[in-house]
């Protein structure tokens, strides 16, 4: 019975503090994706994210010669 209770209660907690961490997540990005430069930041972040999935691709992952020298330099920034 109590391990049931303990079980529970740290379900709750989890799903409490996810949804809380969610939601300040989502504020954040309100608060400053109203202006140009929150705007800006945003289309670059997207678009580096859609970059590094074409350029790490599983295929590109599992059957290359690995990661060039040039491009760990250029994607650490």
């Amino acid at each position: 019975m109590t391990f049931t209770l303990l079980f529970l209660l740290a379900l709750v907690a989890t799903i409490v503090g996810t949804t809380g961490l969610l939601v300040r997540r989502e504020q954040a990005r309100r608060l400053h994706s109203d202006d140009v430069e929150g705007m800006l930041i945003e289309r670059q972040r997207t678009a580096r994210a859609a970059s590094l999935r074409t350029t790490y691709s599983s295929m590109a992952v599992h059957h290359g010669t690995g990661l060039v020298a040039d491009d760990v330099y250029r994607h650490q920034a």
